[in-house]
């Protein structure tokens, strides 16, 4: 008996955390414009090239209730617009490995509401687990990020 509540617990954990979706919306009107699951740890990467120094970045995220929470920032070399010194409670940090050295900013910086504005040039792509999308897919517009995750009792904001 304990076996079998103690499986059926664990099978409804395992359950509630794979629902947790990122919906991809129209900002304007919330319309849905597709939906990505997120995987156990209900971590993602957004991947673009920076509009003015065109080089590549990878901003990584995680959902904790259901708001979205930046862990990091990772870039190869300054530019406008990209952090040069971290905020009290973060690390920059300079990796080098056999194909290059980058900068990664460790943070954990709530957001309200992400909002990508997708430019013409950048290549943006979304990766959750192991399926990406691209969301150059949808033009020169903005797209707006939001978690769903049923299991969690948070209001979203």
């Amino acid at each position: 008996m304990r076996r079998a509540a103690a499986a059926l617990l664990l099978a409804g954990c395992a359950a509630a955390t794979a629902a947790c979706t990122l919906d991809v919306l129209d900002p304007a009107g919330g319309a849905p414009l597709a939906r990505l699951p997120l995987p156990a740890e209900r971590g993602f990467v957004m991947t673009y090239t920076h509009s003015v120094s065109l080089r590549a970045v990878e901003s990584r995220y995680v959902v904790r209730g259901n708001a979205i929470v930046q862990v990091a920032e990772a870039f190869d070399e300054h530019g406008p617009g990209m952090s040069t010194a971290p905020a009290p409670g973060e690390r920059l940090e300079l990796q080098r490995d056999g194909s290059g050295s980058r900068f990664v900013l460790h943070m954990s910086r709530p957001i309200d509401r992400l909002v990508v504005r997708l430019h013409e040039r950048p290549a943006f792509r979304l990766t959750a687990g192991r399926q990406t999308l691209e969301l150059d897919r949808w033009g020169t517009r903005s797209v707006e990020l939001r978690p769903d995750c049923p299991d969690q009792t948070e209001d979203r904001k």
